[in-house]
């Protein structure tokens, strides 16, 4: 099929936020949507791949406990009726850490924000409610009656198919070398050829500051490195219902650390979560370290009333960090046309589907449907330099 001489929106980079920014466009009915990816749709090269993820209420900031608000209540159901598939599979979220680390801030958060079904236990009634923790240094436990495993293999299939219903020109296996977003329409490179659109949405990822060089100094790609454990227990005890999402969230010196229920694949899984202080390249693929994986195991080790097993399985995938962590989503500063969506530091896949529909609603109207995400706008824009 020859692409058309301009399409009315190109979306660059098919990870999560590029797969439902794509269908977001589709849906509000702009003509001619493309979408392109530099490898095989569904890679592992960048941060959207593997079986599970975590989604909750609880958050470090009321204005995220807002947004995935609305992402629960709005964008996730749209996409399960659409696919007409299960994506969500509700589970315990437990918070936790010693009283040196954030808790007390992220219930802050959750209370200014009014977020329904989160209440504070103590360590004792947390050991009761879920026993396979043993919770050695916790003052105090954070219980999310709303979280749940994002089954995130099978959300980027729903994308990928809802995106084809709806015509959107997909092009795999396309390199974007360059954009010049000064032109109209917007001039996009790529080592097939030249592509012309009226709004372009950026996507990229790890590469995102290679596509816009005023991010390079903004951003740092992170590699992380991802464990999944067998634990001594009967396998349904490790099961989503059974097993909860955690998320401890120490000091500077102790980290946050974070895990999901068996899901997808045989085993929990845990990480560090990593900020790091050097930027890694996106375009090597070392593997998981042994030493981090070690580490992760080493934690579990402490915290776990039940025995730690043999390491299953290791992979890797790639943060893109700003400084504080906050998402970058908004039109490049002086070029209305473009749109960035990226530097979602680790935590952006529960909001996928609200993000492509948030970037998708800038790059057409220039601001969105969302109260939440205008009144917390400013907190999300591009730097100017």
């Amino acid at each position: 099929m020859t692409p058309p001489a301009a399409f009315g929106a190109l979306v660059v980079g098919a990870g999560i936020s590029g797969l439902a920014a794509a269908w977001q466009l589709a849906r509000m009915g702009v003509p001619r949507v493309a979408l392109v990816e530099r490898f095989r749709l569904h890679h592992d090269r960048g941060s959207s791949h593997g079986q599970g993820r975590i989604t909750r209420s609880t958050y470090s900031d009321e204005r995220y406990v807002r947004l995935v608000r609305v992402a629960h209540s709005e964008e996730w159901p749209r996409l399960e009726r659409e696919s007409g598939m299960r994506l969500l599979h509700p589970t315990d979220g437990i918070f936790f850490g010693p009283p040196e680390g954030d808790l007390d801030r992220w219930a802050r958060a959750v209370a200014d924000a009014g977020a329904p079904g989160v209440e504070w236990l103590s360590p004792a009634e947390a050991r009761t409610r879920f026993p396979a923790f043993a919770f050695p240094d916790a003052h105090a436990v954070l219980h999310d009656h709303t979280a749940a495993v994002v089954a995130a293999a099978d959300t980027l299939l729903a994308l990928d198919r809802r995106c084809r219903v709806e015509g959107v020109h997909v092009l795999e296996e396309t390199r974007v070398l360059g954009l010049d977003p000064s032109t109209d329409p917007v001039v996009v490179d790529t080592d097939r050829g030249r592509l012309l659109a009226e709004r372009v949405v950026v996507t990229a990822g790890a590469w995102v500051s290679q596509l816009v060089p005023s991010l390079a100094a903004h951003t740092r790609v992170v590699r992380q490195h991802v464990g999944y454990f067998r634990l001594g227990v009967a396998a349904e005890r490790t099961a989503p219902g059974a097993f909860p999402v955690w998320v401890y969230l120490g000091d500077a010196a102790r980290g946050l650390y974070y895990g999901l229920p068996a899901f997808g694949r045989e085993g929990v899984k845990a990480a560090l979560h990593g900020v790091g202080a050097e930027s890694d390249d996106p375009e090597q693929q070392p593997g998981a370290d042994p030493a981090a994986i070690e580490r992760v195991r080493g934690f579990l080790a402490t915290q776990l009333a039940v025995p730690l097993l043999e390491t299953l399985h290791t992979e890797t995938c790639l943060y893109t960090n700003t400084p504080d962590e906050h998402f970058l989503l908004g039109t490049l500063p002086g070029y209305p046309r473009v749109v960035v969506g990226s530097a979602c530091s680790g935590h952006g896949f529960k909001f996928g589907p609200l993000t492509g529909r948030l970037l998708a609603e800038l790059a057409m109207h220039g601001r969105t449907t969302v109260p939440e995400f205008e009144q917390a706008r400013d907190a999300f824009a591009l730097p100017l330099t």
